[in-house]
């Protein structure tokens, strides 16, 4: 159920339906070339994320329900942001989505360290690799908005 809830995070984390709009955006400098993005959704965050849900339900004596669920919501804040950045096209409203979703992936980490230590390390390269995406956006929206110099 919980994978359900995060279905297009885990299935379908970097579809883009229209890269004519995305690859008209002025970037910045240190954008990562495209080839970079679906390995480290892929390789990097999905895996270390699974492998700290694992790692957190085998630990304990009983599921650990409030750290689990933390991570159910940023998984779906993590596709509310794919849908309004990419589906929508709007920017600026990703940029205060992706806040909430790194928000809710910092308390997912830190929950998961509070109850065992190395599910809350394996969110370091998901923590790192969505530290990234946000200031990406954050950038994009800052030298994309109305009024930017060009």
């Amino acid at each position: 159920m919980l994978l359900a809830a995060a279905r297009g995070q885990v299935l379908m984390p970097n579809m883009v339906p229209n890269m004519a709009w995305f690859d008209a955006l002025r970037m910045p400098s240190w954008t990562p070339p495209g080839i970079v993005f679906p390995i480290a959704w892929l390789l990097v965050s999905k895996p270390t994320q699974v492998a700290a849900c694992l790692r957190l339900t085998s630990c304990c004596s009983g599921v650990a329900w409030g750290p689990i669920s933390l991570w159910a919501v940023h998984l779906c804040l993590g596709d509310a942001w794919n849908s309004v950045f990419f589906t929508q096209q709007r920017v600026g409203w990703g940029v205060a989505v992706i806040s909430v979703f790194y928000g809710a992936l910092l308390s997912t980490a830190y929950a998961f360290s509070r109850v065992d230590r190395v599910a809350g390390l394996l969110m370091l390269p998901t923590c790192c690799w969505v530290t990234v995406a946000a200031s990406l956006n954050w950038s994009i929206w800052l030298l994309n908005r109305k009024g930017a110099a060009k």
